[in-house]
């Protein structure tokens, strides 16, 4: 299905829009793009949270024989692994919202929708999100470019 987009008095611009109304149809001044923006954020917490249980794992080895340490991360992995989880879902679905809200505003980037949210699928099954930081970043860096926001 092609969907014409008209940004100014004739100039239209084109791109496939095989999802249709299958997921909602956002304005550019919506919100999705903070599931995008959750990607990179997601990875430093657990990056982060990863050393500080690894170093703590070594003080609390002398302090409690690491029976501290290992509650912590009885709690810190799950939450980690469940955000993860909800991520996967998300990302590649605002992602296809996002850009097609950005494609069909007067924004001068027209992202494909389809194109970027394949980009989001592949790189969260292929990369296990190794990927999705980069392109989450650079799909953010192009948005801010042309929309301004985030």
């Amino acid at each position: 299905m092609d969907t014409d987009v008209t940004t100014e008095p004739g100039a239209t611009r084109e791109y496939d829009d095989p999802l249709g109304d299958l997921l909602p149809r956002a304005d550019v001044d919506s919100r999705w793009w903070y599931w995008i923006a959750a990607v990179p954020v997601s990875a430093l917490v657990a990056l982060v949270g990863g050393v500080f249980l690894l170093f703590g794992f070594f003080f609390d080895l002398f302090l409690t024989g690491g029976l501290l340490t290992f509650g912590v991360t009885f709690l810190f992995v799950p939450v980690v692994g469940l955000a993860g989880l909800v991520l996967t879902v998300m990302y590649p679905v605002a992602t296809y919202v996002d850009a097609r809200a950005v494609a069909e505003s007067s924004a001068e980037w027209t992202p494909d929708p389809l194109v970027w949210g394949l980009v989001a699928l592949a790189s969260v099954v292929l990369s296990a999100f190794s990927l999705s930081v980069v392109a989450a970043l650079y799909y953010l860096y192009k948005r801010h470019g042309a929309v301004g926001t985030p």
